[in-house]
Protein backbone atom coordinates (compact mmCIF):
# COMPACT_ATOMS: atom_id res chain seq x y z
CA UNK A 1 0.00 0.00 0.00
CA UNK A 2 1.17 3.52 -0.68
CA UNK A 3 2.91 5.09 2.30
CA UNK A 4 1.87 8.36 3.89
CA UNK A 5 4.88 10.03 2.23
CA UNK A 6 3.81 8.74 -1.18
CA UNK A 7 0.28 9.98 -0.50
CA UNK A 8 1.55 13.49 0.11
CA UNK A 9 3.84 13.69 -2.92
CA UNK A 10 1.69 11.77 -5.40
CA UNK A 11 1.26 8.29 -6.83
CA UNK A 12 4.07 6.04 -8.06
CA UNK A 13 4.99 6.21 -11.72
CA UNK A 14 3.74 3.61 -14.20
CA UNK A 15 0.12 3.99 -13.18
CA UNK A 16 -1.26 1.83 -15.96
CA UNK A 17 1.27 -0.91 -15.36
CA UNK A 18 0.57 -1.06 -11.63
CA UNK A 19 -1.59 -3.83 -10.26
CA UNK A 20 -4.26 -2.39 -8.01
CA UNK A 21 -4.56 -4.27 -4.74
CA UNK A 22 -8.12 -2.98 -4.56
CA UNK A 23 -9.39 -4.01 -7.98
CA UNK A 24 -12.69 -5.93 -7.87
CA UNK A 25 -11.09 -9.31 -8.62
CA UNK A 26 -8.43 -8.83 -5.97
CA UNK A 27 -11.04 -7.73 -3.48
CA UNK A 28 -13.09 -10.87 -4.09
CA UNK A 29 -10.00 -13.02 -3.68
CA UNK A 30 -9.16 -11.30 -0.40
CA UNK A 31 -12.65 -12.11 0.85
CA UNK A 32 -12.02 -15.78 0.19
CA UNK A 33 -13.92 -16.55 -2.98
CA UNK A 34 -16.41 -15.47 -5.58
CA UNK A 35 -19.01 -14.04 -3.24
CA UNK A 36 -20.22 -17.30 -1.65
CA UNK A 37 -19.49 -15.87 1.80
CA UNK A 38 -21.64 -12.85 1.01
CA UNK A 39 -24.46 -15.12 -0.12
CA UNK A 40 -24.26 -17.07 3.14
CA UNK A 41 -24.31 -13.83 5.09
CA UNK A 42 -27.41 -12.67 3.22
CA UNK A 43 -29.21 -15.93 3.96
CA UNK A 44 -28.33 -15.53 7.64
CA UNK A 45 -29.71 -11.99 7.61
CA UNK A 46 -32.94 -13.20 6.00
CA UNK A 47 -33.36 -15.82 8.73
CA UNK A 48 -32.57 -13.36 11.52
CA UNK A 49 -34.80 -10.59 10.15
CA UNK A 50 -37.65 -13.03 9.52
CA UNK A 51 -37.50 -14.00 13.17
CA UNK A 52 -37.34 -10.38 14.31
CA UNK A 53 -40.06 -9.07 11.98
CA UNK A 54 -42.24 -12.15 11.60
CA UNK A 55 -42.35 -11.47 7.85
CA UNK A 56 -40.12 -13.58 5.56
CA UNK A 57 -41.00 -11.54 2.47
CA UNK A 58 -39.93 -8.22 3.98
CA UNK A 59 -36.89 -9.94 5.51
CA UNK A 60 -35.71 -11.04 2.06
CA UNK A 61 -36.18 -7.53 0.64
CA UNK A 62 -34.34 -5.84 3.49
CA UNK A 63 -31.51 -8.37 3.48
CA UNK A 64 -31.07 -7.88 -0.26
CA UNK A 65 -30.86 -4.09 0.10
CA UNK A 66 -28.46 -4.28 3.04
CA UNK A 67 -26.24 -6.83 1.29
CA UNK A 68 -26.01 -4.79 -1.89
CA UNK A 69 -25.18 -1.56 -0.10
CA UNK A 70 -22.92 -2.87 2.63
CA UNK A 71 -21.26 -6.06 1.43
CA UNK A 72 -20.78 -5.71 -2.33
CA UNK A 73 -18.15 -3.13 -3.20
CA UNK A 74 -17.17 -4.30 -6.68
CA UNK A 75 -18.16 -2.22 -9.70
CA UNK A 76 -18.58 -2.66 -13.47
CA UNK A 77 -15.58 -2.03 -15.73
CA UNK A 78 -14.72 -1.92 -19.41
CA UNK A 79 -11.43 -1.48 -21.32
CA UNK A 80 -10.07 2.05 -21.09
CA UNK A 81 -9.64 2.16 -24.87
CA UNK A 82 -13.42 1.84 -25.28
CA UNK A 83 -14.08 5.11 -23.47
CA UNK A 84 -15.68 8.01 -25.34
CA UNK A 85 -15.47 10.37 -22.38
CA UNK A 86 -14.32 10.50 -18.76
CA UNK A 87 -16.28 11.74 -15.77
CA UNK A 88 -14.12 12.27 -12.68
CA UNK A 89 -15.64 12.72 -9.23
CA UNK A 90 -13.53 14.38 -6.54
CA UNK A 91 -12.93 13.12 -3.01
CA UNK A 92 -12.53 15.80 -0.37
CA UNK A 93 -10.23 18.82 -0.67
CA UNK A 94 -8.07 20.98 1.57
CA UNK A 95 -8.69 24.43 3.02
CA UNK A 96 -6.64 26.78 5.16
CA UNK A 97 -9.11 26.50 8.03
CA UNK A 98 -9.79 22.80 7.65
CA UNK A 99 -13.39 23.42 8.68
CA UNK A 100 -16.53 22.92 6.64
CA UNK A 101 -20.24 23.43 7.05
CA UNK A 102 -21.55 19.86 7.49
CA UNK A 103 -24.71 20.74 5.57
CA UNK A 104 -22.99 22.21 2.50
CA UNK A 105 -19.59 20.48 2.50
CA UNK A 106 -17.96 23.89 1.92
CA UNK A 107 -15.18 25.48 3.96
CA UNK A 108 -16.32 28.30 6.20
CA UNK A 109 -13.60 30.74 5.18
CA UNK A 110 -13.01 32.96 2.16
CA UNK A 111 -9.71 31.24 1.38
CA UNK A 112 -9.13 29.46 -1.90
CA UNK A 113 -9.39 25.71 -1.28
CA UNK A 114 -6.77 23.30 -2.65
CA UNK A 115 -7.39 19.96 -4.41
CA UNK A 116 -5.28 17.93 -1.96
CA UNK A 117 -3.33 14.68 -2.50
CA UNK A 118 -6.24 12.29 -3.13
CA UNK A 119 -7.63 14.43 -5.95
CA UNK A 120 -4.11 14.57 -7.35
CA UNK A 121 -4.18 10.77 -7.57
CA UNK A 122 -7.65 10.87 -9.16
CA UNK A 123 -6.33 13.35 -11.74
CA UNK A 124 -3.54 10.91 -12.57
CA UNK A 125 -6.12 8.19 -13.17
CA UNK A 126 -8.12 10.46 -15.49
CA UNK A 127 -4.95 11.48 -17.33
CA UNK A 128 -3.96 7.83 -17.76
CA UNK A 129 -7.22 7.12 -19.58
CA UNK A 130 -6.83 10.22 -21.75
CA UNK A 131 -3.29 9.11 -22.63
CA UNK A 132 -4.69 5.89 -24.08
CA UNK A 133 -7.49 7.52 -26.00
CA UNK A 134 -8.23 11.17 -26.78
CA UNK A 135 -11.40 11.83 -24.86
CA UNK A 136 -13.03 14.83 -23.27
CA UNK A 137 -12.75 14.81 -19.49
CA UNK A 138 -15.50 16.19 -17.28
CA UNK A 139 -14.07 16.67 -13.81
CA UNK A 140 -15.01 18.31 -10.55
CA UNK A 141 -12.92 21.44 -10.10
CA UNK A 142 -10.50 19.79 -7.64
CA UNK A 143 -9.45 17.26 -10.29
CA UNK A 144 -9.77 19.65 -13.23
CA UNK A 145 -7.34 22.06 -11.56
CA UNK A 146 -4.68 19.37 -11.22
CA UNK A 147 -5.22 18.19 -14.80
CA UNK A 148 -4.67 21.72 -16.09
CA UNK A 149 -1.79 22.75 -13.82
CA UNK A 150 0.20 19.52 -13.52
CA UNK A 151 -0.70 17.65 -16.71
CA UNK A 152 -1.30 20.54 -19.11
CA UNK A 153 -4.59 19.03 -20.27
CA UNK A 154 -6.84 21.37 -22.23
CA UNK A 155 -9.84 19.24 -23.21
CA UNK A 156 -11.22 19.32 -19.67
CA UNK A 157 -14.64 20.60 -18.61
CA UNK A 158 -14.45 21.68 -14.95
CA UNK A 159 -17.54 21.17 -12.81
CA UNK A 160 -17.74 23.90 -10.18
CA UNK A 161 -20.07 24.25 -7.18
CA UNK A 162 -23.44 25.71 -8.03
CA UNK A 163 -25.01 28.96 -6.84
CA UNK A 164 -28.29 28.76 -4.91
CA UNK A 165 -31.21 31.18 -5.30
CA UNK A 166 -29.78 33.20 -2.40
CA UNK A 167 -26.43 33.54 -4.14
CA UNK A 168 -24.66 31.18 -1.74
CA UNK A 169 -22.36 28.50 -3.08
CA UNK A 170 -23.63 24.92 -2.95
CA UNK A 171 -21.13 22.07 -3.01
CA UNK A 172 -22.36 19.53 -5.53
CA UNK A 173 -23.28 16.05 -4.43
CA UNK A 174 -22.29 13.05 -6.56
CA UNK A 175 -25.72 13.26 -8.20
CA UNK A 176 -25.29 17.02 -8.67
CA UNK A 177 -22.02 16.47 -10.50
CA UNK A 178 -23.59 13.84 -12.77
CA UNK A 179 -26.47 16.17 -13.62
CA UNK A 180 -24.06 19.03 -14.34
CA UNK A 181 -22.03 16.81 -16.69
CA UNK A 182 -25.13 15.77 -18.62
CA UNK A 183 -26.20 19.42 -18.87
CA UNK A 184 -22.76 20.43 -20.23
CA UNK A 185 -22.77 17.58 -22.76
CA UNK A 186 -26.33 18.26 -23.89
CA UNK A 187 -27.47 14.73 -23.15
CA UNK A 188 -26.22 11.56 -21.54
CA UNK A 189 -26.12 9.90 -24.97
CA UNK A 190 -23.72 12.56 -26.24
CA UNK A 191 -21.13 11.31 -23.73
CA UNK A 192 -20.97 7.84 -25.31
CA UNK A 193 -19.31 5.22 -23.13
CA UNK A 194 -18.26 6.96 -19.94
CA UNK A 195 -15.17 5.92 -17.98
CA UNK A 196 -15.88 6.90 -14.39
CA UNK A 197 -12.99 7.97 -12.17
CA UNK A 198 -13.55 8.05 -8.42
CA UNK A 199 -11.98 7.02 -5.14
CA UNK A 200 -11.99 3.23 -4.71
CA UNK A 201 -14.60 3.41 -1.94
CA UNK A 202 -16.71 5.98 -3.80
CA UNK A 203 -16.54 4.67 -7.36
CA UNK A 204 -19.31 2.05 -7.06
CA UNK A 205 -21.77 4.79 -6.14
CA UNK A 206 -20.28 7.12 -8.78
CA UNK A 207 -21.07 4.49 -11.42
CA UNK A 208 -24.57 3.88 -10.04
CA UNK A 209 -25.34 7.60 -9.95
CA UNK A 210 -23.91 8.11 -13.44
CA UNK A 211 -26.08 5.28 -14.75
CA UNK A 212 -29.13 6.70 -12.95
CA UNK A 213 -28.53 9.92 -14.89
CA UNK A 214 -28.60 8.03 -18.19
CA UNK A 215 -24.88 7.49 -18.77
CA UNK A 216 -23.43 4.27 -20.17
CA UNK A 217 -20.94 4.27 -17.32
CA UNK A 218 -18.32 1.97 -15.81
CA UNK A 219 -14.76 2.29 -14.53
CA UNK A 220 -11.70 1.80 -16.74
CA UNK A 221 -10.49 -1.73 -16.11
CA UNK A 222 -6.75 -1.12 -16.40
CA UNK A 223 -6.53 2.02 -14.29
CA UNK A 224 -6.05 1.59 -10.52
CA UNK A 225 -8.04 3.94 -8.31
CA UNK A 226 -6.74 5.40 -5.06
CA UNK A 227 -7.83 3.96 -1.75
CA UNK A 228 -5.75 6.39 0.33
CA UNK A 229 -7.34 8.87 2.70
CA UNK A 230 -6.19 12.38 3.52
CA UNK A 231 -6.33 13.09 7.28
CA UNK A 232 -6.10 16.80 6.45
CA UNK A 233 -9.14 16.83 4.17
CA UNK A 234 -11.52 19.69 4.92
CA UNK A 235 -14.43 17.25 4.75
CA UNK A 236 -14.27 15.04 7.87
CA UNK A 237 -16.08 12.11 6.26
CA UNK A 238 -13.22 11.77 3.74
CA UNK A 239 -10.44 11.71 6.35
CA UNK A 240 -10.73 8.09 7.44
CA UNK A 241 -11.98 4.95 5.75
CA UNK A 242 -14.52 3.76 8.31
CA UNK A 243 -16.11 7.23 8.46
CA UNK A 244 -16.42 7.40 4.69
CA UNK A 245 -17.73 3.87 4.23
CA UNK A 246 -20.48 4.58 6.76
CA UNK A 247 -21.34 7.71 4.77
CA UNK A 248 -21.39 5.82 1.48
CA UNK A 249 -23.45 2.99 2.96
CA UNK A 250 -26.07 5.50 4.09
CA UNK A 251 -26.01 7.18 0.68
CA UNK A 252 -26.53 3.87 -1.13
CA UNK A 253 -29.40 2.92 1.15
CA UNK A 254 -30.90 6.37 0.61
CA UNK A 255 -30.79 5.77 -3.16
CA UNK A 256 -32.56 2.45 -2.64
CA UNK A 257 -35.15 4.06 -0.38
CA UNK A 258 -35.85 6.77 -2.96
CA UNK A 259 -36.25 4.17 -5.69
CA UNK A 260 -38.69 2.12 -3.59
CA UNK A 261 -40.75 5.20 -2.73
CA UNK A 262 -40.77 6.29 -6.37
CA UNK A 263 -42.12 2.87 -7.35
CA UNK A 264 -44.88 3.21 -4.75
CA UNK A 265 -45.73 6.70 -6.02
CA UNK A 266 -46.43 5.65 -9.61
Amino acid sequence: MTTRRALLVGAPTGLLAAQSAFAPSALAAAMGGSGSNVGALERMMVKTLAGELGDPTVARLLASHITEAGFRWDYPTFPARDADSVVAYSFGYRSATGKVDPDTGLSDGAETPEPGPVNTLLAQAAQAIAALRHVRVYAQWEIAQVLAEQHGMKDVVPIHPAKGPDGKTIYLSTDGVAKAVVAHAGSAQALGKVAVVGHRDHVKRCVLVSQANGMAAAAAREVPLPVQYDPQSAQPWTRRRDAYLLSDLIAQLSMTRNRVIAELSR
